[in-house]
C-alpha cells in the first residue's frame, strides 16, 4: 500500500511537470512564430471535437471566458466571435467521469490522431465499497500542429451528497479557469449549441453554471484531524447521541432545502461547524444545529417556507437592521440562524438576553464561503475556517467543553446596550 501511495505521488508530480512543460513549449513555440492566429482556436476545436468519442463520455465546454462572450454575441447577433476572435492559450471543456469506469481509452485515441496527452491522477475522496479509488482528474491536450491553444478536459465526477466535484491542480498558466482549489457544483444538464460554426455541448442554463462558477471553490473536512481527536477524546455511541446525530442531519437537510429553494445563501455556524472542523460530525452533546446567513440575504418568505416545512417558529430576536435571530423547532432539537453584518472589517451577529433585554455581538474577521460536506449533505462553511472558530472558541478549541454558556463563554463577544423595555414584545417574540 505505501509503495503504491509513493507511486502515485510520483505520477502526480510527474504528470504536473510534464504540463508545465507542456504549456512552456506552447509558449516559447508561440514567440518563434509571432502571435497566435485566432482561427487556430476554432481549428483546435474542431479537431478535438472531431476525435472524442461523446458515446463514451459527452464533453462540453466550460470555459466561462468563451461562455460569457458567446451569451453576448448571441445577444447581438454576431456570427464570428467567441471563438472566431479568441486569443486564448488554454481552453477548459468538461467531462462527467464515473469512478467505476476509466477514461484512458478515450485519451489513448487523442494521442492517436496527433495530439499530445498529459493526464492527471488523484485518489476519488469517497470510498467506493471498502475500496479507495484512483480517477483521472485533469487532462492537457496539445495539438502537435499547432502549439496553441492548449485543451484543458475538467473531469467532474458525482460525489455522495448527489454534487459535482473536480480535483485541485496547479500548474504555471494563467489562463487556468479550473483546478486551482478543488471545486464542487449541484448537478447541471447540458444543451446543444453552435458557436462559431462549431457544434458543441454547453451548461444549462448558461448564466446559472457562470454564477456558480465564482462560489464553487470545495474543501474537504481534514480526516487526519478527525482521527486525532476521535483518539483523545472517543466518540459517545449511545443511543442518545445516535438519535442526536440523526435529528441533526434531518434538521439541516430540512434547512437546506428550504435555503435552496428561496435561492438563499447559508453556512454551518458555531457548533456545527466546530463539529465539522474538529471531528468531521456532528458533536452530539450540542442542544441545536446552527446556521449563519448575510442580512443582506435574508427573504420574509423563509418563515413561512421553514413553517410549511414542519419547522415552526420558536422564536424571533431583534429586527432585521439589529441583532436580528430567528429560531425553528424540529422535535427535541432546534434550528438556529444567526445574521450576519458586515463592517468595514469585520463581521458579527447579534444575541440577545431575554432576561434583561441586553444586547450581545459576537465579532469575527471578514470570510468568504467555501462548499463541504457534513454527513453527505453539501454546505458551505466559512474560509479561511480556522479564524472564524478561534474567534468564537479561541486558542482551545479542540478541546470539548460540555458546559458552554453563549452568554459568557465565546471569546469574540461584546456587549452591545440594551432593547428598551417598551420594545420588548417586539424584539423578543417566543412561541410555544
Amino acid at each position: 500500500m505505501k509503495r503504491w501511495a509513493f507511486l502515485q505521488v510520483v505520477l502526480i508530480f510527474s504528470s504536473v511537470f510534464m504540463v508545465i512543460q507542456l504549456l512552456i513549449w506552447a509558449k516559447f513555440s508561440s514567440k518563434e512564430i509571432g502571435e497566435p492566429n485566432p482561427s487556430r482556436v476554432k481549428e483546435v476545436i474542431k479537431s478535438f471535437l472531431n476525435v472524442w468519442d461523446n458515446n463514451q463520455a459527452k464533453v462540453f465546454l466550460m470555459d466561462p471566458d468563451i461562455l460569457m462572450e458567446y451569451m453576448e454575441d448571441k445577444l447581438q447577433g454576431l456570427t464570428c466571435g467567441s471563438l472566431c476572435q479568441s486569443q486564448k492559450k488554454l481552453i477548459t471543456f468538461g467531462v462527467i467521469g464515473n469512478v467505476q469506469r476509466s477514461l484512458r481509452p478515450v485519451f489513448h485515441k487523442l494521442r492517436s490522431y496527433n495530439f499530445a496527452v498529459v493526464d492527471s491522477i488523484d485518489e476519488f475522496p469517497d470510498k467506493v465499497g471498502d475500496n479507495s479509488i484512483h480517477v483521472t482528474s485533469h487532462v492537457f491536450l496539445q495539438d502537435m500542429k499547432y502549439p496553441e491553444p492548449t485543451i484543458h478536459v475538467l473531469v467532474m465526477y458525482e460525489r455522495a451528497g448527489e454534487f459535482l466535484w473536480h480535483s485541485k491542480i496547479q500548474v504555471a498558466s494563467s489562463d487556468l479557469k479550473f483546478g486551482y482549489e478543488a471545486g464542487s457544483y449541484k448537478k447541471f444538464d447540458l444543451e446543444s449549441a453552435v458557436i462559431d460554426g462549431i457544434s458543441l455541448y454547453i451548461p444549462k442554463p448558461v448564466n446559472k453554471f457562470l454564477d456558480s462558477v465564482m462560489q464553487s471553490k470545495y474543501i474537504e473536512c481534514d480526516g487526519i484531524r478527525a482521527e486525532s481527536f476521535k483518539k483523545a477524546y472517543p466518540p459517545d455511541n449511545s443511543k442518545r447521541a445516535k438519535h442526536f446525530q440523526r435529528k441533526a442531519r434531518q434538521l439541516i437537510a430540512q434547512g437546506k432545502d428550504v435555503f435552496d429553494k428561496l435561492g438563499l445563501r447559508f453556512w454551518i455556524s458555531s457548533g456545527t461547524l466546530l463539529g465539522w472542523y474538529r471531528q468531521c460530525d456532528i458533536i452530539t452533546h450540542a442542544q441545536d444545529v446552527d446556521f449563519g446567513m448575510w442580512i443582506k440575504d435574508y427573504d420574509p418568505q423563509l418563515i413561512p417556507e421553514m413553517e410549511k416545512a414542519g419547522l415552526p417558529l420558536k422564536h424571533l430576536f431583534g429586527r432585521v437592521n439589529d441583532t436580528f435571530e430567528l429560531s425553528f423547532q424540529a422535535g427535541d432539537i432546534k434550528l438556529d440562524i444567526f445574521f450576519f453584518y458586515e463592517e468595514l472589517d469585520h463581521m458579527w451577529n447579534g444575541g440577545t438576553d431575554v432576561k434583561n433585554g441586553a444586547k450581545l455581538k459576537y465579532v469575527f474577521p471578514k470570510f468568504s464561503l467555501c462548499w463541504t460536506t457534513l454527513l453527505d449533505l453539501l454546505v458551505r462553511v466559512p474560509c479561511p475556517t480556522l479564524p472564524y472558530i478561534e474567534a468564537n472558541y479561541g486558542k482551545g478549541w479542540f478541546t470539548p467543553v460540555k458546559d458552554w454558556n453563549w452568554k459568557d463563554s465565546p471569546t469574540n463577544v461584546q456587549k452591545n446596550g440594551f432593547w428598551p423595555q417598551d420594545q420588548w414584545e417586539s424584539v423578543m417574540q417566543m412561541y410555544e
